[in-house]
Protein backbone atom coordinates (compact mmCIF):
# COMPACT_ATOMS: atom_id res chain seq x y z
CA UNK A 1 0.00 0.00 0.00
CA UNK A 2 1.54 3.46 -1.19
CA UNK A 3 1.07 6.42 1.06
CA UNK A 4 1.96 9.46 -0.18
CA UNK A 5 2.34 12.17 1.85
CA UNK A 6 1.11 15.91 1.22
CA UNK A 7 3.66 18.87 2.45
CA UNK A 8 1.26 21.75 3.07
CA UNK A 9 2.52 25.26 1.45
CA UNK A 10 2.96 26.73 4.91
CA UNK A 11 5.56 23.99 5.96
CA UNK A 12 7.21 24.71 2.97
CA UNK A 13 7.35 27.94 2.95
CA UNK A 14 8.81 27.73 7.14
CA UNK A 15 11.48 25.26 5.74
CA UNK A 16 12.67 27.79 3.00
CA UNK A 17 12.51 30.57 5.37
CA UNK A 18 14.73 28.50 7.87
CA UNK A 19 17.24 27.64 4.63
CA UNK A 20 17.44 31.30 3.47
CA UNK A 21 18.18 32.22 7.36
CA UNK A 22 20.62 29.49 7.74
CA UNK A 23 22.41 30.45 4.41
CA UNK A 24 22.30 34.31 5.62
CA UNK A 25 24.12 33.48 8.90
CA UNK A 26 26.14 31.07 7.62
CA UNK A 27 27.35 34.20 4.66
CA UNK A 28 27.39 36.86 7.43
CA UNK A 29 30.15 34.50 9.95
CA UNK A 30 32.32 33.86 6.76
CA UNK A 31 32.46 37.75 5.60
CA UNK A 32 33.10 38.48 9.57
CA UNK A 33 36.15 35.92 9.55
CA UNK A 34 37.21 37.63 6.33
CA UNK A 35 36.98 40.90 7.74
CA UNK A 36 39.00 39.84 10.84
CA UNK A 37 41.62 37.85 8.85
CA UNK A 38 42.37 41.25 6.85
CA UNK A 39 42.02 43.65 10.15
CA UNK A 40 44.33 41.49 11.94
CA UNK A 41 46.66 41.50 9.20
CA UNK A 42 46.55 45.31 8.63
CA UNK A 43 47.18 45.94 12.14
CA UNK A 44 50.57 43.33 12.36
CA UNK A 45 51.69 44.88 8.80
CA UNK A 46 50.75 48.53 10.66
CA UNK A 47 52.71 47.90 13.77
CA UNK A 48 55.64 46.06 12.41
CA UNK A 49 56.21 49.02 9.96
CA UNK A 50 56.29 51.14 12.18
CA UNK A 51 58.79 48.97 14.18
CA UNK A 52 61.07 48.49 11.35
CA UNK A 53 60.68 52.24 10.64
CA UNK A 54 62.04 52.86 13.87
CA UNK A 55 64.89 49.90 13.62
CA UNK A 56 66.37 51.64 10.40
CA UNK A 57 66.49 54.88 11.51
CA UNK A 58 68.84 53.49 14.87
CA UNK A 59 71.08 51.21 12.96
CA UNK A 60 74.79 52.42 13.39
CA UNK A 61 75.73 54.83 10.29
CA UNK A 62 77.35 52.46 7.27
CA UNK A 63 75.69 49.46 8.24
CA UNK A 64 73.26 50.10 5.21
CA UNK A 65 76.04 50.36 2.38
CA UNK A 66 77.57 48.03 0.13
CA UNK A 67 78.74 45.79 2.37
CA UNK A 68 76.82 44.98 5.68
CA UNK A 69 78.54 45.20 8.82
CA UNK A 70 77.58 41.58 9.92
CA UNK A 71 77.81 38.38 7.77
CA UNK A 72 75.07 37.06 6.18
CA UNK A 73 75.36 34.36 7.87
CA UNK A 74 75.26 35.21 11.19
CA UNK A 75 71.65 36.79 10.24
CA UNK A 76 70.76 32.80 9.04
CA UNK A 77 71.75 31.29 13.11
CA UNK A 78 69.50 34.28 14.18
CA UNK A 79 66.21 34.06 12.71
CA UNK A 80 63.56 31.90 13.80
CA UNK A 81 60.19 31.33 12.51
CA UNK A 82 57.66 34.47 12.86
CA UNK A 83 60.54 36.69 13.12
CA UNK A 84 60.61 40.08 10.94
CA UNK A 85 63.23 39.76 8.03
CA UNK A 86 62.15 43.07 6.36
CA UNK A 87 60.30 44.65 3.55
CA UNK A 88 59.39 43.78 0.08
CA UNK A 89 58.48 46.61 -2.05
CA UNK A 90 57.57 46.99 -5.98
CA UNK A 91 56.78 50.73 -6.71
CA UNK A 92 55.26 51.07 -9.67
CA UNK A 93 52.03 48.49 -8.30
CA UNK A 94 52.33 50.42 -4.73
CA UNK A 95 52.67 47.01 -3.63
CA UNK A 96 54.73 47.02 -0.05
CA UNK A 97 54.71 44.61 2.70
CA UNK A 98 56.48 43.50 5.25
CA UNK A 99 58.53 39.61 5.13
CA UNK A 100 58.56 37.41 8.10
CA UNK A 101 61.07 34.54 8.65
CA UNK A 102 58.34 30.87 7.52
CA UNK A 103 55.98 29.58 5.98
CA UNK A 104 53.39 28.69 8.11
CA UNK A 105 50.01 29.23 7.52
CA UNK A 106 49.88 31.78 10.29
CA UNK A 107 52.97 33.78 9.46
CA UNK A 108 50.99 34.04 6.00
CA UNK A 109 48.11 35.37 7.43
CA UNK A 110 49.70 38.30 8.68
CA UNK A 111 52.91 38.94 5.75
CA UNK A 112 54.97 37.51 3.22
CA UNK A 113 57.30 34.23 4.06
CA UNK A 114 60.52 33.83 3.62
CA UNK A 115 60.69 30.34 2.08
CA UNK A 116 63.32 28.02 4.46
CA UNK A 117 66.35 26.70 3.15
CA UNK A 118 66.64 29.47 0.53
CA UNK A 119 69.22 32.46 0.55
CA UNK A 120 68.76 35.50 2.73
CA UNK A 121 68.69 38.97 0.86
CA UNK A 122 72.64 39.77 -0.41
CA UNK A 123 73.36 36.45 0.29
CA UNK A 124 74.64 34.34 -3.05
CA UNK A 125 71.45 32.54 -4.67
CA UNK A 126 68.04 32.28 -4.73
CA UNK A 127 65.99 34.49 -2.27
CA UNK A 128 62.11 33.10 -2.14
CA UNK A 129 59.06 34.66 -0.81
CA UNK A 130 55.31 33.30 -0.27
CA UNK A 131 52.58 35.17 -0.15
CA UNK A 132 48.98 35.32 -0.35
CA UNK A 133 47.35 36.20 -3.66
CA UNK A 134 44.46 36.75 -2.12
CA UNK A 135 45.99 39.61 0.20
CA UNK A 136 49.62 41.35 -0.18
CA UNK A 137 50.74 39.94 -3.46
CA UNK A 138 47.54 39.93 -5.36
CA UNK A 139 48.82 42.86 -7.33
CA UNK A 140 51.18 40.86 -8.77
CA UNK A 141 49.18 39.77 -11.09
CA UNK A 142 49.73 43.09 -12.78
CA UNK A 143 53.82 42.63 -12.54
CA UNK A 144 55.73 42.41 -15.58
CA UNK A 145 59.54 42.51 -16.96
CA UNK A 146 61.83 45.23 -15.81
CA UNK A 147 59.60 45.83 -12.45
CA UNK A 148 62.14 46.84 -9.97
CA UNK A 149 62.15 45.44 -6.80
CA UNK A 150 63.49 46.56 -3.41
CA UNK A 151 64.03 44.11 -0.55
CA UNK A 152 65.01 46.03 2.35
CA UNK A 153 66.41 44.78 5.59
CA UNK A 154 68.37 46.07 8.22
CA UNK A 155 71.62 44.67 6.67
CA UNK A 156 70.25 47.13 3.16
CA UNK A 157 68.03 47.62 0.37
CA UNK A 158 69.15 44.93 -2.42
CA UNK A 159 67.26 45.63 -5.71
CA UNK A 160 65.74 43.37 -8.33
CA UNK A 161 64.75 43.86 -11.63
CA UNK A 162 62.21 41.17 -12.70
CA UNK A 163 63.29 39.04 -15.76
CA UNK A 164 60.13 37.01 -16.28
CA UNK A 165 56.93 35.64 -14.47
CA UNK A 166 55.98 32.45 -14.96
CA UNK A 167 52.58 29.37 -14.06
CA UNK A 168 53.94 26.11 -12.33
CA UNK A 169 52.21 23.30 -11.28
CA UNK A 170 52.78 23.20 -7.57
CA UNK A 171 55.19 19.96 -7.20
CA UNK A 172 57.54 21.84 -9.73
CA UNK A 173 59.75 23.34 -7.15
CA UNK A 174 62.90 23.54 -8.93
CA UNK A 175 61.96 27.35 -9.37
CA UNK A 176 63.45 27.54 -5.83
CA UNK A 177 66.78 25.42 -6.82
CA UNK A 178 70.11 27.55 -5.64
CA UNK A 179 71.32 29.80 -7.96
CA UNK A 180 75.18 30.90 -8.97
CA UNK A 181 73.93 34.27 -8.93
CA UNK A 182 71.74 36.32 -6.38
CA UNK A 183 67.94 36.17 -7.41
CA UNK A 184 65.19 36.93 -5.91
CA UNK A 185 61.51 34.49 -6.92
CA UNK A 186 58.25 35.08 -5.61
CA UNK A 187 55.64 32.78 -5.46
CA UNK A 188 51.98 33.02 -4.75
CA UNK A 189 48.80 30.99 -5.77
CA UNK A 190 47.13 31.49 -9.51
CA UNK A 191 44.66 31.66 -10.82
CA UNK A 192 44.04 35.29 -8.94
CA UNK A 193 40.76 35.25 -8.43
CA UNK A 194 40.15 31.29 -8.20
CA UNK A 195 37.85 30.52 -5.85
CA UNK A 196 38.99 28.03 -3.31
CA UNK A 197 42.53 26.32 -2.82
CA UNK A 198 44.26 27.35 -6.67
CA UNK A 199 45.59 24.82 -8.44
CA UNK A 200 49.23 26.24 -9.89
CA UNK A 201 51.33 28.86 -8.76
CA UNK A 202 51.99 32.10 -9.84
CA UNK A 203 56.29 33.02 -10.08
CA UNK A 204 58.04 35.73 -10.24
CA UNK A 205 62.19 35.97 -10.91
CA UNK A 206 64.09 38.68 -10.76
CA UNK A 207 67.49 39.06 -10.92
CA UNK A 208 70.11 41.44 -8.43
CA UNK A 209 70.97 44.77 -9.98
CA UNK A 210 72.12 47.06 -6.96
CA UNK A 211 71.33 48.83 -3.73
CA UNK A 212 69.01 51.10 -3.66
CA UNK A 213 70.93 54.26 -1.98
CA UNK A 214 74.49 53.06 -3.37
CA UNK A 215 76.20 54.74 -5.74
Amino acid sequence: MKVTVHWSSSRKHRIFRYAHITFAILGCVALGACAFAYFNAGVFQAYERWHFEKALLARPRGLAGPSPVAPVQSLRLAVKEGVLLGRIEVPRLALSVMVTEGIKPRNLRLAAGHIPGTAFPDEPGNVGIAGHRDMFFRRLREIRQGDIITFTTLAGSPEYSVEWTRVVKPKDIDVLDVSSQPVLTLVTCYPFYYVGPAPERFIVRARLIGRAGSS
